[in-house]
């Protein structure tokens, strides 16, 4: 029996499949015998799984229904909760709307607290050099393990901050698409792949990828996240890392799945990452300084507070 079928027979439901960005199935429909409009969510990895249910338990109060798994071809893992009925933004996205956009994230990062089986996000540096040494593709290879060798001069500062500030339940995988409108205000959905880390991990993708590196749209998201009281702790080193960490999981993607786009996006990640290297080697008299960057060609990189 096909998954659809059987976790319709268990729900006593009519669904209708949905297109999701993740790789999971997802359906929509209503259910006699929970008697509600469920979302359901089919995770072939587990700890995916645990990850979303945890989150959405911490955020929405009664929204995870129920939960089993399904043994099939492999092992399937389902997640029904009620629907929230998502509705995507509108776009293009404003400078209000990035002030709201940063203010949810906070809130986010506010309210979501460890749980058991949440990824620890840890020994990146080991992380980064193991994934670069996966990569087939040679200049990209070699640029990137270039720019982690001109970075270990950092690295004391840079572990140290993780220690410090690895404190924050990230969402991680902030982007305009895992915003919608929910009962009529924008709120952040989709929590698979929250882990572990500096809440700079959070803005990454959503600054390069959504906003384009759009001055305006940075400011004000981060103006939005800060209003809350939460603020950045990481020093310039350790943003500009993340940056390359970040850069290597898209070099790492687009080896498996051609997407010329995404790839200029991780391009210009790299990119600040060797103006900062740059810079702070440089003889010109124009240091970085770790604790305010102002230079602005680095506004993604945030003053620390």
């Amino acid at each position: 029996m096909k998954t659809k079928q059987i976790i319709q027979a268990k729900l006593e439901a009519e669904l209708s499949q949905i297109t999701h960005q993740s790789l999971n199935s997802t359906f929509v429909g209503y259910s006699k015998k929970l008697q509600e409009q469920v979302f359901v969510k089919v995770f072939p990895n587990k700890s995916k799984f645990i990850t979303e249910k945890a989150v959405n338990q911490q955020l929405y109060l009664h929204r995870v229904l129920t939960s089993f798994t399904i043994t099939a071809a492999q092992q399937l893992y389902v997640l029904v909760m009620k629907d929230l009925a998502p509705i995507d933004l509108k776009l293009p996205v404003t400078v209000e709307l990035a002030h709201v956009m940063g203010v949810k994230l906070a809130e986010f990062h506010q309210k979501v607290k460890p749980f058991t089986g949440i990824y620890p996000n840890n020994n990146l540096f080991a992380k980064a050099e193991y994934d670069i040494a996966q990569l087939q593709e040679s200049t990209i290879k070699t640029r990137l393990q270039l720019l982690l060798r001109d970075l270990s001069s950092l690295q004391p500062t840079i572990e140290s901050d993780l220690f410090n500030y690895s404190t924050t339940v990230l969402h991680g995988d902030v982007g305009v698409r895992n915003y919608k409108i929910i009962n009529g205000k924008p709120n952040l959905i989709d929590f698979e792949r929250a882990r572990m880390g500096v809440n700079y991990q959070d803005f990454i993708k959503l600054f390069y990828q959504d906003f384009g590196l759009n001055k305006e749209l940075i400011t004000s998201f981060v103006n939005g996240y800060k209003s809350l009281g939460e603020t950045v702790m990481a020093s310039p080193s350790t943003q500009v890392f993340l940056l390359l960490l970040t850069a290597i999981g898209i070099m790492s993607y687009i080896a498996k799945i051609s997407d010329p786009p995404f790839q200029r996006v991780g391009e210009k990640m790299l990119d600040t990452v060797e103006l900062f290297l740059k810079r702070m080697n440089s003889s010109s008299n124009i240091p970085i300084n770790e604790t305010n960057s102002s230079i602005p060609e680095l506004i993604v990189l945030i003053p620390r507070d």
